[in-house]
Formats: structure tokens, C-alpha cells, sequence
């Protein structure tokens, strides 16, 4: 009867273990809420009956396969690796049991009593940390659950853990045989304590314990620094955009300006990604960093004179020189920025187009007058957002143009104002842009 109740014990934190490690160390999300405790009920029902007509090794098995299942109904993506990602759990989980469950009892030569008793009072443990952990971390899973629910590993994170899983599948098995015949055979005994094997397992599954419980604190920690420092970086760049807003509100002629070229900067990006063009610099971070940036391209007009940016009519050919001191005065306090806040992408991003987003293809634009792909692909992106939303916008001196002479407009300056690539994207985008 004990021995029954242990395995059933021994199950069941498999059970639990395995659910907790799935969520707050490999961030896997869950189901929808009512979906997952009834996946969590029926999954529990179905290991009751898998326990007492097949058995403990048919329980865990099916444990950690139903783990995998819930990997996958969790996800919106990929789904069928969610089963796969099953495979270090063991490891993990032995890692994390055998060292207190099984070595205590060996190193100290305690009797089959005496280990049944340590065994019930370590599972006995184990549920009242459960317990304060379901009753005192509530605040705790209500942070996790709004901020780090949808989060994702990084690949050096995933890598560690399945190392990990496999190292100590490994050692616990080793350690677990070495176990079971020492219990079982008394001559095994004094040849285990003859070669020393006592203290090096004693001394390795407390080296593996250690490990295991390092890497899997290191990696919850370091998903909170991230957590925070995305928060803070994400607060940075509102202030830095309601800079560019105020610098907007200033200009009477471009209202919404930076919210339409950001739309339009986000389509042409995509458009280019699903063509396969440049798809060495065009990951989803730079896209993600350029649309973020996007909005700070003009924030060097807060130099411009107001007599000058509000001018209801053409600049004459000074006040135009002026108005070009937008892009390096932009590039100046975006770089003092950067020097202020610390290193980011979009900052750097945010730099390029501030810049170089009146350069034209053929290198007839200015600040710096270069050409083709010397100018960053953010501001070759930006640069047709920029004229193509000043072409269909009202203005002060000008009415909107049309979209299909904007659209042509576009079209005949590529190879010269544009990258050509560029242009076919935006122009293989036109439906969606026009809806913007």
C-alpha cells in the first residue's frame, strides 16, 4: 500500500512539475482559460486510469506526451513542435527529484522504511510549497500571466534547456540504477562503498541539482530583465514620438503625417519581405525597429523658423536651404538621443531616416548627396512614404493630389528619386496603402 501511494505520489508531481516548468520556464502559453482546466481535468481523469490498469511508467509516459499535446493546443503557430519540446522535460524533472528523493536516502544507508518515511516527508513538502505557492503568490501569477504569458524564449535560452533535459536524463538514470542495485543486492553494496561510488554520486546529483536549479532561475530572471527592459524601452520611444508629435503640431501643413507614413512604411516593408528582396537586413525586428522609428524622420523641423515651415506658399531658394536643415538637425539630436538614453536599434534606425530620407537613388538629394544602396533601405522605404503621402495630403499652398497621379508619379521616379525595388513594392501594396 506504501509503495502504491509513493507512485502515485511520484506521478502526480510529475503531473504538476511538468505543467509548471511548461509555463514558467519554457514560457509556453495556455489554452483559453476554461479550456485549459478542462484539458487539466480530463488529462488527470485519463492518468487515474492509465496508473491503475497500465501502471506508473505508463502514467509518466502519457504525462509528458499530454504536456507536448498541451505545447501545441496552446500555440497559434508551429504547433506540432509543442510535442516535441516534451523531450527535455524528464530530464529536467529527474534533475530536480532524484537528487533529494533518491540520493539522501542512499548516501545515508537508510533502511525501506526508513527511506518510505523521508520519501513522504519530502512529498509532503513539496505540497506545502505548492500550496503557499497557489495561496501567497497570487500577485506573483497575475504579473505573469498580463506580462509574461506571451513572451517567448530566446533560441540560446531553448538551446540551454534541452542541453540540460538531455544531461540529466542521462545522470538521473545512471543514478538511478546505480540506486536500485544497491538496494537490491547486498554484495553490490560493498563494491559500490569499495570504489568510492557513494561520495561521487552524493557529491554529482548535488552538482546536477544545483545546475539545474541555476539555469532555470537565471532563465525566469532574465525573462523579467527583459520584461522591464523592453517596458523601458518602449517608454523611451512613446517620449521620443510625442517629441515628433509636438515637433508635428508645430508644421500646419502635415497633420497625421507621421502616423500615415509609419502605416506606410510598415506595408512596403512587408510587401518587400514577401517578395524576397533584401531579406538579409529585413528581419521582423527591423521592420518592428523601422516602423517605431518612423515617426521621428522630421523631428529636425523643431529648428525650422516658423516663418519658414508654416510659409502658405513655394519657398524661395533660401528658405528652402533652410528647410533641408531639417534632416542633418535631426540626425544631430537623435544621435544626442541616443548618447542620453544608451545603444538601441530603433534609435539607430531613427537616425538613418532623420538623415538620409531626402537622398535620392541617382544621388541628387541631399544632405549628403549619395546614391543607390549607400543610403540606408530604411530611408529608401521612408522616402517614398514621405513623397507619397506629401503628394495625396491638403496643404496650405496645394489641394491633394489623386492617388493615380501620385501612384504614377511614384512610378516614373523610380531608378531616379527611388530604389526601383522599392517602388515595385509599394506599388504591389497600392490597394492597402490606399486604404490607409
Amino acid at each position: 500500500m506504501e509503495i502504491k501511494l509513493l507512485e502515485i505520489l511520484e506521478t502526480a508531481t510529475i503531473f504538476v512539475s511538468g505543467f509548471l516548468i511548461k509555463k514558467y520556464v519554457f514560457l509556453e502559453p495556455d489554452m483559453e482559460e476554461k479550456k485549459q482546466r478542462i484539458f487539466y481535468f480530463v488529462s488527470f481523469f485519463l492518468l487515474g486510469i492509465l496508473f491503475f490498469v497500465f501502471g506508473k511508467d505508463t502514467a509518466i509516459i502519457a504525462t509528458l506526451f499530454m504536456i507536448g499535446l498541451n505545447i501545441g493546443l496552446g500555440r497559434k503557430k508551429h504547433r506540432l513542435r509543442g510535442l516535441f519540446l516534451m523531450i527535455p522535460f524528464p530530464g529536467i524533472i529527474s534533475g530536480l527529484s532524484v537528487p533529494v528523493l533518491l540520493v539522501p536516502p542512499y548516501l545515508f544507508a537508510f533502511t525501506e522504511q526508513q527511506t518510505r518515511i523521508y520519501q513522504f516527508i519530502m512529498y509532503g513538502i513539496l505540497l506545502i510549497l505548492l500550496l503557499l505557492f497557489y495561496v501567497k503568490g497570487r500577485d506573483w501569477r497575475r504579473w505573469f500571466r498580463e506580462n509574461m504569458q506571451h513572451r517567448n524564449l530566446r533560441k540560446s535560452e531553448k538551446y540551454l534547456l534541452w542541453v540540460i533535459g538531455i544531461v540529466m536524463l542521462f545522470f538521473s538514470n545512471n543514478t538511478a540504477i546505480q540506486i536500485a542495485v544497491y538496494n537490491e543486492n547486498a554484495q553490490a553494496k560493498d563494491v559500490i562503498y569499495e570504489q568510492g561510488l557513494v561520495s561521487f554520486i552524493g557529491i554529482s546529483s548535488i552538482a546536477a541539482f544545483v545546475m539545474t536549479i541555476t539555469i532555470i532561475v537565471l532563465i525566469m530572471q532574465g525573462n523579467k530583465r527583459s520584461f522591464y527592459h523592453e517596458r523601458i524601452s518602449g517608454m523611451q520611444s512613446g517620449m521620443i514620438t510625442f517629441m515628433a508629435e509636438v515637433v508635428e503640431n508645430r508644421d500646419d501643413n502635415t497633420g497625421g503625417h507621421i502616423r500615415r507614413t509609419a502605416e506606410y512604411v510598415s506595408g512596403i516593408a512587408k510587401k518587400l519581405k514577401i517578395q524576397g528582396k533584401y531579406n538579409d537586413i529585413l528581419t521582423d525586428r527591423y521592420i518592428s525597429d523601422m516602423v517605431i522609428a518612423a515617426p521621428l524622420h522630421d523631428i529636425g523641423k523643431i529648428h525650422i523658423p516658423d516663418a519658414v515651415l508654416n510659409k502658405p506658399g513655394r519657398l524661395t531658394e533660401e528658405e528652402f536651404e533652410v528647410m533641408k536643415t531639417h534632416t542633418t538637425a535631426g540626425e544631430e539630436l537623435l544621435i544626442h538621443a541616443k548618447a542620453e538614453l544608451g545603444e538601441s536599434e530603433y534609435l539607430n534606425m531613427a537616425v538613418e531616416m532623420a538623415a538620409y530620407h531626402h537622398e535620392w537613388w541617382n544621388g541628387k538629394g541631399y544632405p549628403y548627396g549619395i546614391s543607390g544602396e549607400e543610403i540606408p533601405l530604411c530611408a529608401r522605404i521612408m522616402a517614398v512614404a514621405d513623397v507619397f503621402d506629401a503628394l495625396t495630403s491638403k496643404r496650405c499652398y496645394k489641394s491633394a493630389m489623386p492617388l493615380e497621379k501620385a501612384y504614377a508619379i511614384i512610378r516614373e521616379e523610380s531608378g531616379i528619386h527611388f530604389d526601383p525595388a522599392v517602388v515595385e513594392a509599394f506599388l504591389a501594396a497600392e490597394g492597402e496603402i490606399g486604404e490607409n
